[in-house]
């Protein structure tokens, strides 16, 4: 499989940002979880990397300058948006039949909505951070990998 036959989107907050330190520092700590750039760095070897996250959009992409990732992650495929349910559907659709997509997120209810918009959409639940214990969990829904740390990530995908 070539590099550009996978993408992997990933989920800014809890996923590879340590957002709890953020909010303990009173928005001053800008801070990875410790494996995230080792991991990055592996992953962009095998897989195009990109983005499906949700929040105030100039503030999200502050975290990636200030954590020196935003090199990491593919233009066309940032997908910084104010709700990512509100578009989920359309940005999958960008890459249906086109791609081996990967979607890595800590928060069940988006990898559901992604899993309910393309079945072919391989979901894993980044299972860390504040609402790691304390999410719903969905009956109709069970995401396809859980890890709690970006070097599991690498380890599925380099053995799928």
């Amino acid at each position: 499989m070539k590099k550009t036959d996978t993408i992997i989107l990933f989920d800014i907050d809890n996923t590879l940002f340590n957002t709890q330190k953020l909010k303990s520092s009173k928005l001053t700590i800008f801070e990875l979880y410790d494996e995230v750039k080792d991991s990055l760095d592996k992953l962009a070897n095998i897989a195009t990397l990109g983005l499906l996250s949700q929040g105030e959009i100039a503030f999200q992409n502050k975290k990636l300058e200030k954590t020196e990732i935003k090199k990491y992650f593919s233009q066309e495929h940032k997908h910084i948006v104010e709700y990512k349910l509100d578009v989920m559907r359309d940005i999958l659709q960008l890459y249906k039949n086109k791609a081996k997509i990967y979607f890595i997120d800590d928060w069940l209810t988006g990898l559901r909505e992604a899993k309910k918009t393309d079945p072919s959409v391989i979901t894993i639940w980044m299972k860390r951070g504040e609402y790691a214990n304390t999410q719903e969990k969905h009956s109709d829904f069970e995401p396809d990998a859980v890890v709690t740390n970006l070097n599991e990530v690498v380890k599925l995908i380099s053995s799928s």
